[in-house]
Order: structure tokens, then sequence, then C-alpha cells
């Protein structure tokens, strides 16, 4: 069996925690690959400031080239939109029935994980790796607990870093290279993403 992570967002931009996290993520589980997950733009509720889908994805394969066992994934580009969570594992566990898929959150997302669709079935087949964000205690829902699921928690250093910054920064056209792979850096510039 293989194992995989999954590390879902929008990633507009994607940035250096983002890829740190991860490998932080492949080796703390060991795991044989870390998929990021890009999640397309909902066409039921168009957000015009989110980049466009391949813009998005683009800059992930950039982020991870040379990155042993990080991939970039359009998986969820050719699902029914909006997929929530558990139908893109179910998908998932259709189309890669020999991998076992562990799904990484935000400690902020863990907290209110009982609300989640089908939040159940997701606890029911995948394992929950949670990494704490800063100002965030790793808080177990309690309809959770009660039924025995307890997640896996990452320690993971914590980089304070986020893509409202960097877009904030590209559109004022302040200095973000050191926040973000020099070819995502050259990628935004080439294409004014936060103009």
């Amino acid at each position: 069996m293989k194992a995989t992570g999954l590390f879902g967002g929008s990633f507009d931009p994607i940035h250096n925690a983002h890829v740190r996290l991860a490998a932080t993520f492949r080796d703390a589980l060991q795991l044989d690959e870390v998929w990021f997950l890009v999640t397309p733009q909902n066409p039921w509720k168009r957000d015009s400031s989110l980049s466009a889908d391949r813009h998005r994805l683009n800059m992930v394969r950039l982020a991870v080239e040379g990155e042993a066992g990080l991939v970039a994934s359009d998986y969820e580009f050719s699902l029914p939109s909006p997929s929530y969570t558990f139908q893109t594992l179910r998908h998932l566990r259709h189309d890669y029935p020999d991998t076992v898929f562990t799904l990484l959150v935000g400690g902020d997302n863990w907290e209110a994980f009982d609300h989640w669709a089908e939040y159940g079935e997701i606890l029911s087949h995948h394992t929950v790796a949670v990494y704490p964000r800063p100002g965030h205690t790793v808080a177990t829902p309690q309809s959770i607990a009660e039924r025995g699921w307890q997640p896996v928690i990452l320690e993971a250093q914590q980089m304070d870093i986020s893509s409202t910054e960097i877009r904030r920064l590209a559109a004022e056209n302040g200095d973000f290279d050191s926040l973000v792979h020099p070819d995502v850096a050259q990628y935004i510039k080439r294409y004014g993403l936060y103009g």
C-alpha cells in the first residue's frame, strides 16, 4: 500500500511555509508522497480575487519541483463542483484502491471538524493530521472525542507567512521574494497576478 498525504487549499499563492509544512508532514508520518490538492474556483460562488486555477496549479508545480515526494495535484479540477472533502476522498478511494490517504488540516479547521459534511465517514476511513495555527490550541470537538477519534498532532515549526500578505505586498510593489520560491516570485511578476 502506498501512503499519501493530502494537503488541500487555494494556494493563492503557495509560499515557503506551505512547502516546509508539507515536508514535515511527509517525514513525520513516513508518507511516500504529499499531494498539494489545489482547490478549484467554485463556479457557483465566483470569488473574483482568487487567481485562475491554472495559475495557482502552475505556482505549486514550480514550488515543489525537486522536492522529494511533494506533488502538485489538479485532481479536484475534474470533480463536480463544489466538491466537499468527503466526496473528494470517496473518489480517491475508488481511483486509488492501493493507496492510504491521510488528510492534513489546520488546528482551526479541526476545532470545527464536526461541522464538516459527512465528517464521520472521513474519520472512519482516514487518519487526520492536524497542525496548530499560531494562537490556537488543538481542541478535539466533543462529538468526535466521544467516538474515540483522535488526530495526529503534527509538530511543525511555525512560520509567520500568509498568502494574504504576499498578495498585498505584490499589489503594492513590495518585496515578497523571500516568502516564496524564486520561480513563484518570477511567475507572479510575469503575469501580474496581484497587481
